[in-house]
Formats: C-alpha cells, sequence, structure tokens
C-alpha cells in the first residue's frame, strides 16, 4: 500500500511539472538584447487590432443531386388518440376489428347510426373531428371498395350545356355526401363542385349569378381550380388527369351527424387524402368566401397528397401520419407550403379577378413574425396558427437555392418517408448544404424585410442570403404595422417582434432568451448620443458575447435609424454585419450615435416533431457591454539590456541546506512564489513538495511523503515549513475540498493585513495517469500571526477556464490603485497571458475587470490573450517608471531560455523583449546530461530586489517517476528545488 501511495505521489509531481512547464534545452533566442540602433522612447498607444473573425462563407447551391437519406427518421407514432368516447377506431387499435368493419362502421355511423353496432357507438363528441375523418379516409384507401364506398363513391361530371343555353347548375340529381343532400353541381375541365344555393335561412353559395346562369362565387372557383393547376404542373407537381374521375371540391360540410345528435364541427377546409372518386377532395364548410384563393390554396394539398402512394397504406404509417406528433410536424409544412404555392400562381400569372385575395396567403405572418422565438416548426392546430405565416420559410429557401427546393422536400417525403425537417436538412443535402447554415441568414432575411444589399468588395455576394427578391415584402411589413411588438420605432419600419436597448458607454448587462428549436431572437443596441471617448467622436467597442455553443449562430448587423443624419447606412440596408470569434464574442468597434447594432441569434438545433420543438425551451444568455479605448500610460522605454547575471545566489543555498538537515520539513518543491511581511519575514509559497527526513547519504527514501502545497517560512537564516496533518502524517498545508481533487498554488500579497494567496484547484476525472484537469480558482486568506490554517477561502472567476494567478502586481506597486492579477491561456507551446485587475487588495470582495485590445471588460470569458510566449508563472515588476515582465519562453518546447520585456503599463503592451538567461540543466547535454530534467517558471521576487538589480528564481524537476533508489528524485533530491540567480540591467 506504502507503495501504491508513493507511486500515486509520484504521478502527481510528473503532473504538476507538465501542467506548469514547457522547459528544458532549447537554442539561444534569435532576438537577443537590442541592438545599439533601437529607437526607444514614449511608448504609443495600444493598438486596437480587429478581432480575428472569418465571415462564412456565402451559400453556394451545388447542382442539386439526391443525397443518401438519413438513418434516424424518428420513432413510430403511438396510434392516434379520439378521446374516450370514441370506440370504433379503439376497437380496431385493439385489434378488435377488421380494417373493413373499421372503416364501415367508422363512416357507416355518419350516414346510419343504427347500422352501427352498440356497443360501438360513439358515447360523446369525438375529439378531433377533421383528424378523425381524415384517418379513417386513409384507412378507406386500402380497404375493400365496398367498405370505403361512404366516403370514397364514383361521382361524375353533369353533361356540358350547350353554349347558348347557358348553365343550370341545380338541374342535376341531389346527391348526398358525409350526411349532406347537394343539389348543385358545377364543372369545367378536370374539376366539380358539389354545393348548395344558400336560400331560406338555408347555408349555401349566395344567390348571385352570372349571365351565364351560374353563381359568380362557384366560377371563381373553378377558374380559380384552373389556373392553380395550370401553374402547379409546370412547376412540376404532379396532378393525374383520369377519365370521368374529376376532381372534387365540396362546398358546404359544417358538420358531420353522427350519434344521438352529436357531430363532427368542420369549421376550417381540409383536404380528405381519399375520398370522392378515390381521389384527394377538398372539404370547404358554409361561410368560406374567399373564392379566388381558397381553390388555390386547397388544390395544393391534393398535390401533397399525390406525394403519398394510397397502394401502401400501412397501420405504420397512419399512426406515424395522423397519430400524435406527426400530423402536426407534418400539416405545419402542408400549410406553409400551400400558403407559398398560392402566392406562386398569383406571382406566375398575375390574374386578380378578387381583388385583395391574391394577398390573403400572407394575413398570418404575423404569427410568425412576432413570436420569432418559437420553434421554426411550430404548429397551431387545424385551422389556425403559425404554420399559416410560415411561407417565409418555403419562399427563403427557394430564393436561396432555387424553384424546385420545396417540390424536393415532398419528393423526399414520399421516397423516404421522412418528415417535413427531414426532409427539407436532406434536401439542402442534395445541393450540397447544411439546413443549419441556413437559418441565421433566413432569420436576418426576416428582420430586413427587403432585398439583400450588396456586400463590399470583393465579396459582394456575402449578404444575398440576409434578404427576400419577393416584391411583396412590402405586404409582410404592412400586415404587421401597427400590431404589438412588431410595429415601427427609432431604427425603422415593422419587423419581427425585438429587444431594444439604449447602450451608453459603460454598459455591461446580461439578457436570458428563452428559445424553441430553430427559433430566433433580435437585441436592438443603440449607441448614445455623446456617450464614450471624445477623442473618437464619443464611441466605445460594443461587445456582445454570444457564448461558444455549436448549436446556436450569432451575427450583428450594423446600420443606423431611416433617415438619421451621416453616412451610415440605414436600416434596412446593412452597413456592414460582425460574427463572432471563436469564442462565441462579437466586436463592433467604434460604437457610436445613431449607430444600432442588431444582434441576431437562432438556435440551430430542430427537432422533426412539433409538438417536441414547441415544448423545449431552452434558456440562451446573451451579455452585452460597451468598453471604452484603453488609457495606455506615457514614459520613456528605457533600453533593456542585461549587464551581468550572478547564479547560486542566496536563498539557494539557505533552502539546501535546510533540505539537508531537516527533520520532517520542506527537502523539494516548486511554483517557489515569496510574500514579504510586515515583520520582515518572507513567506515562500510551493506547490508539490517532498518532505523529509533525507538519507545519511544525502538520498531520499522512496517512503518520503508529497504533498501538493506548503509554506516555507523565512526569518533571517532560519526556515520553517508550515503543512497540514502531522510531522509523522504530513498533508497540504491548503486541504483539498473533496475526493480526487488538490490545490497548486500561484502568486501571493498582502491584503488588509493578512496573506491573501491565489490557489488553482484540480481535479480527476478519471484512473488514467493524465486524467486530470483545472477545475478552479479560489483565494484564500492567512492570519499573519497564524500561517498554518486559512481564515478563509472564497471563489474567484474561473469561467474562462484561465488558472489566474500566474502573477500578481499589488496595488501598493502598481500606480493606480489597481492589483493586477496575471493568468495563462496554457497550451504545450505558444503559452499566451491573461491580464484582470481588481480596485484595492482584495481579491475576492472587489469587482474584475479583464483586459482586451477594446478596454476592460467586466465579463471574464470576454478578456482576450496578450503577448504570446509566457510560462504558466511568471512575473511583472516597476522598474524605474516602468514595469518588468520576466517569463521562460514558451516559443519552444521545453525552452531553457528566460526572457524579459518592459512596458508603460502593468497591462502592455509588453516589448523590447530580450534574452536574459539561459538555464543550464535541462535536457540530455543540460548540466545533469539527463534528457528527463526540465526547467521552468521564472519569476523575479520583488522584496529581494532593488533599482537595476533584481533576484529571479526559476524550477528545475525531473520526468522519471521511477519510485526506486535509482530514480532521479531519490538518488538526488537536489535536482527538485529552485535556482536562484541576480541579474542587473543596464
Amino acid at each position: 500500500m506504502r507503495k501504491a501511495l508513493a507511486l500515486l505521489s509520484a504521478t502527481v509531481v510528473l503532473a504538476a511539472t507538465v501542467l506548469s512547464s514547457g522547459a528544458a534545452q532549447a537554442a539561444p533566442d534569435s532576438g537577443g538584447a537590442p541592438t545599439a540602433g533601437r529607437t526607444v522612447g514614449t511608448a504609443p498607444a495600444p493598438h486596437v487590432p480587429e478581432p480575428e473573425v472569418s465571415a462564412p462563407p456565402a451559400l453556394r447551391p451545388k447542382p442539386f443531386r439526391e443525397a443518401p437519406p438519413s438513418a434516424d427518421t424518428g420513432t413510430a407514432a403511438a396510434p392516434p388518440d379520439f378521446g374516450p368516447d370514441e370506440r370504433i377506431l379503439s376497437a380496431f387499435h385493439r385489434g378488435k376489428l377488421s380494417r373493413d368493419d373499421a372503416v364501415r362502421y367508422g363512416l357507416g355511423a355518419l350516414r346510419s347510426p343504427r347500422s352501427v353496432p352498440a356497443h360501438l357507438r360513439p358515447t360523446g363528441p369525438i375529439r378531433d373531428p377533421q383528424r378523425y375523418l381524415t384517418y379513417l379516409s386513409m384507412l378507406a384507401a386500402s380497404a375493400e371498395p365496398e367498405a370505403a364506398r361512404t366516403i370514397a363513391p364514383d361521382i361524375t361530371a353533369p353533361a356540358a350545356a350547350p353554349a347558348a343555353a347557358g348553365y343550370d347548375d341545380c338541374a342535376a340529381e341531389p346527391y348526398e355526401y358525409l350526411g349532406v343532400t347537394y343539389r348543385c353541381r358545377a364543372s369545367a375541365g378536370e374539376f366539380l363542385i358539389l354545393y348548395n344555393i344558400a336560400s331560406g335561412g338555408g347555408p349555401g353559395i349566395p344567390a348571385d349569378y352570372n349571365a351565364n346562369g351560374r353563381a359568380k362565387a362557384v366560377q371563381h372557383m373553378l377558374n380559380s381550380l384552373s389556373v392553380a393547376v395550370s401553374e402547379y404542373r409546370e412547376m412540376g407537381y404532379p396532378l393525374p388527369v383520369r377519365s370521368d374521375k374529376p376532381w372534387v371540391l365540396v362546398y358546404g360540410v359544417d358538420e358531420i351527424p353522427v350519434i344521438g345528435g352529436l357531430g363532427f364541427p368542420i369549421d376550417a377546409p381540409f383536404v380528405l387524402p381519399f375520398g370522392l372518386n378515390q381521389q384527394a377532395t377538398m372539404l370547404v364548410p358554409n361561410g368560406q368566401d374567399d373564392w379566388d384563393y381558397l381553390p388555390r390554396h386547397e388544390l395544393f394539398h391534393v398535390m401533397q397528397y399525390q406525394y403519398w402512394d394510397k397502394s401502401d397504406v400501412g397501420l405504420d404509417y397512419l399512426f406515424n401520419f395522423v397519430g400524435g406528433k406527426e400530423f402536426g410536424s407534418m400539416n405545419w409544412w402542408m400549410e406553409a407550403t400551400a400558403e407559398w404555392a398560392a402566392h406562386q400562381t398569383y406571382a406566375r400569372e398575375p390574374y386578380v379577378p378578387i381583388p385583395g385575395e391574391d394577398k390573403l396567403y400572407a394575413r398570418n405572418v404575423y404569427d410568425v413574425l412576432s413570436k420569432p422565438g418559437s420553434a421554426l416548426n411550430s404548429w397551431g392546430g387545424l385551422g389556425g396558427g403559425p404554420q399559416y405565416g410560415a411561407f417565409l420559410l418555403p419562399s427563403y429557401l427557394t430564393e436561396q437555392v432555387d424553384s424546385n427546393f420545396v417540390r424536393r422536400t415532398w419528393e423526399s417525403v414520399r421516397d423516404h418517408d421522412h418528415l417535413p425537417i427531414e426532409a427539407i436538412r436532406h434536401t439542402a443535402q442534395g445541393y450540397g448544404l447544411n439546413f443549419k447554415d441556413m437559418l441565421l441568414g433566413y432569420h436576418i432575411a426576416n428582420y430586413r424585410l427587403a432585398k439583400a444589399n450588396a456586400a463590399p468588395a470583393p465579396t459582394v455576394d456575402a449578404w444575398r442570403g440576409y434578404g427576400y427578391t419577393d416584391a411583396d415584402t412590402t405586404l409582410w411589413r404592412d400586415n404587421i404595422s401597427a400590431l404589438s411588438g412588431t410595429s415601427a420605432d427609432t431604427l425603422g419600419a415593422a419587423r419581427p417582434a425585438r429587444k431594444s436597448h439604449s447602450t451608453p458607454a459603460g454598459t455591461h448587462v446580461e439578457y436570458q432568451d428563452i428559445l424553441r428549436k430553430g427559433g430566433a431572437v433580435y437585441h436592438d443596441f443603440r449607441a448614445v448620443k455623446d456617450s464614450g471617448d471624445p477623442a473618437c467622436g464619443y464611441c466605445s467597442t460594443l461587445l456582445v458575447d454570444t457564448t461558444k455553443d455549436t448549436n446556436r449562430s450569432s451575427a450583428v448587423i450594423i446600420w443606423s435609424p431611416t433617415g438619421s443624419a451621416g453616412t451610415l447606412a440605414k436600416y434596412p440596408y446593412i452597413q456592414t454585419v460582425r460574427h463572432p470569434d471563436a469564442g462565441g464574442l462579437i466586436t463592433v468597434p467604434d460604437f457610436a450615435y445613431p449607430m444600432v447594432a442588431t444582434l441576431v441569434t437562432t438556435w440551430t438545433e430542430l427537432d422533426i416533431h412539433s409538438a417536441d420543438a414547441d415544448e423545449s425551451p431552452k434558456t440562451f444568455s446573451t451579455y452585452a457591454e460597451t468598453t471604452l479605448p484603453l488609457q495606455g500610460r506615457s514614459c520613456v522605454l528605457r533600453p533593456l539590456s542585461v549587464r551581468s547575471v550572478e547564479t547560486t545566489v542566496e536563498p539557494e543555498g539557505t533552502f539546501n541546506r535546510y533540505a539537508a538537515s531537516t527533520a520532517n520539513g520542506w527537502t523539494g518543491g516548486d511554483s517557489t512564489y515569496s510574500v514579504k511581511l510586515p515583520d520582515g519575514r518572507i513567506v515562500w509559497l510551493f506547490s508539490d513538495t517532498w518532505m523529509g527526513p533525507l538519507n545519511g547519504d544525502g538520498t531520499r527514501p522512496v517512503s518520503a511523503p508529497l504533498v501538493n502545497n506548503t509554506f516555507v517560512v523565512q526569518n533571517g537564516g532560519t526556515l520553517t515549513t508550515y503543512q497540514g496533518g502531522t510531522a509523522g502524517a504530513p498533508q497540504a498545508l491548503m486541504p483539498p475540498s473533496g475526493p480526487g481533487k488538490w490545490y497548486w498554488v500561484g502568486d501571493g500579497h498582502l491584503s488588509g493585513g493578512q496573506l491573501q494567496v491565489v490557489y488553482q484547484e484540480y481535479e480527476r476525472f478519471g484512473p488514467g495517469a493524465w486524467d486530470w484537469r483545472f477545475n478552479r480558482n479560489v483565494v484564500a486568506n492567512f492570519a499573519l500571526s497564524n500561517l498554518h490554517t486559512p481564515v478563509s477561502v472564497r471563489e474567484l472567476p474561473s469561467a474562462s477556464g484561465v488558472a489566474w494567478g500566474s502573477a500578481l502586481l499589488p496595488a501598493s506597486r502598481s500606480g493606480d490603485g489597481y492589483t493586477y492579477v496575471y493568468g495563462v491561456d496554457d497550451s504545450p507551446v505558444n503559452k499566451q497571458m491573461r491580464i484582470a485587475r481588481v480596485y484595492g487588495s482584495d481579491l475576492a470582495s472587489g469587482t474584475w475587470q479583464y483586459h482586451t485590445p477594446w478596454g476592460w471588460t467586466f465579463r471574464e470569458q470576454n478578456s482576450r490573450n496578450l503577448l504570446t510566449g509566457i510560462a504558466n508563472e511568471y512575473s511583472v515588476t516597476p522598474w524605474g517608471g516602468q514595469f518588468l515582465l520576466l517569463s521562460q519562453d514558451s516559443t519552444q518546447a521545453f525552452s531553457g531560455q528566460i526572457n524579459a520585456w518592459t512596458s508603460c503599463s502593468p497591462y502592455g503592451p509588453f516589448t523590447q523583449k530580450t534574452a536574459v538567461y539561459r538555464m543550464p540543466e535541462p535536457g540530455p547535454y543540460g548540466s545533469y546530461w539527463n534528457p528527463n530534467v526540465i526547467s521552468y517558471n521564472a519569476h523575479v521576487h520583488a522584496s529581494l530586489s532593488s533599482g537595476d538589480t533584481f533576484i529571479a528564481s526559476y524550477n528545475v524537476n525531473s520526468m522519471d517517476t521511477r519510485i526506486s533508489p535509482d530514480g532521479d528524485h531519490y538518488r538526488d533530491p537536489g535536482i527538485y528545488r529552485p535556482r536562484f540567480f541576480r541579474f542587473t540591467l543596464g
């Protein structure tokens, strides 16, 4: 057991080494000291770079090629539930009735209730009557003709009247269908209309006739059907012509009477998939008077049913189509594309016999644009809901790809049993597109409701997906004007519901938005007049953090209000579009009045079932902030050159002598930070620490304890180790917060009369040697009179994954009252600096600000990397009116080079990179001649330095983890100890 514990300890040493290193032998730095000719003078103001962001490429569809179908087509639906009072289909689903009997009794109840056995008669209202009738219709498609005759009888058109005789549509024999007697029949071409004339208080077609004797409304409907079928066929949609089998529209289906006077109320037009003449039949209730528009819409439903193979109707198909989730999921696209198709007939053949009916397709657009956060495939039930305003999506897809896109989605439904969302994705894939990538453009186009304007050269078509070419966008806008949430405001005309924010300089606020799958949210950030930095025209930088989320797509559109002054493009014309960087941050420089920056963000995850999509809310956080430009300090940067270096300086000897003599204290460790206390003592802060004693010959016993952190207090020439536990069973001074966790030390300073130390917590997540990771940052306070136990441990910012505390520059030495907290964006090589600051000295109670090229941000995730090539631990020290950065070079793996940089400000820019010292120990050609030996993490000890002379340390370690007398850590304990050197700058 003891050996197993030692192995774990040795693994931790190795882990600590690799995490905090990037060291060993490397070639000398090519930069070297500054040459005599280098210009050194007043430091310039920090340059504000453009963020490294690549705009997504413009969508360019390829020629269509059928893509392989998705393997996941969803799960089969349960049989539809028509309520507790329905008995016939319930018995069928339980296997108690055959399909023929279910059709025979189900339809027979509509005509002759007594023909149905008493135990099968409904006892109350049927739930979803239109869906019930649709289900029976689909069952009838594969039932015996005799059983299906009630719903799918034959009917022929009346003989054509001589031209001079005019029409007498009501001279034919009355015809009964679904419990209603129709006394009139009108036909033209391949269409037949059954209807009654309103008279004597009875409902029907208005008794308003043309000179030829035919009711005007009926003639309108026949003409409309003739125009629509011609256009649909030219668009590639099939509608076969069958001799003596006209397609039928039945006008006047208000209710289907059943047992005991109960009935199925029919309050909206719908299409039976299998009806008169054994084909799709349009059913229209009384009171519908959109004589020209309505037939065009309903006929497209007939077209849609042509993609259903009626010769092969299985229960699984019926369940999927009419079952709970699938019916709404399919009906969403049926209604969206029917509205789109009706509009196309008017656009392709501009014949509008009844003024205004060509605009009816768009009357429900408010249901979509007033709730942009709803699911893309949101369904509101039969006869009403956002699916009728969702014509926007097929309009967008056909404009962006080609006119066949919608038809190909229906072919995908037919060929692969896809639900519409699957069909849309599959069709986009056939064009070489990813539908998820198209969603953001769709929502931007909805916000603009205008034709896309050109982007700057050379990518003039980059914004082609951000608008509509349809001439009716003005109509769509008119239909949402003066309505709640969508009316015009200071930016411009009516547009989708949005959130508008006055955004002066210094704003920092987080917004929570609830979206459904495929939905979007719009935020208008309005710059405020005379708010910002006067030097740049009262500007600031707007930072919009959309967070890194693979299922979120965002962009910020820049424009100004309609009619505003200046040259900035006016809504709906785009000035520019800005996209998130790799971390999800969108940066808008020069944010100044009258600019408006509109964030468009969409949840790109979709659900094939409308019900699931509607019931899947997710909260998205957006953090918006306006930062003022950095005000760099001015100074005269001194030439940075190294005049002398002296090695093996104190307290190196003091530590070596202590390690050799201590009975149970420190015999080696790394990190090696220092804080001088007011009474003159120096507290040395160590991470992984080997505890004594050593063997008489100076070697380390294999049973030596290893703890994750300690203090060593120096009082003159005397050292004392502070650890947790007991002398015989030492533990970490800063105890772990739970199993599988530990703390490594960061820098420390004095705060409020106490020692304040930053710790980084790490945790294990698996059994492997490298299965550990950074977890969080904390700060511990220690009373100066009792350094054995922290008096408090408080959380520090950790959301960005940065290990803060690589270095501290206390407020007492920063020159501006802030304590600067330095961190590292870790990687094997080319590690990069992060900087934060807190006003005052208490890191836990103060407000943290984070450095970006655009100013100080209050959001940790917005912090950005600065200097490349620093180590996990380094130091920033005041030096003659400027600041000296000292760090191991991480631009090369296992480098032994220590470099220095200078800056006028604690937050850079750090320049004049100069080689200070090369650590001699690491690598196969180092002073140990040992490839396992590494060196790392150099920093200056300010309390031991003065003027131009500095005392610095670095750590040496070995990657030999053997628990054996021959292992490096046991045969030569001196390897794992800090080295100290003195250097003087010229």
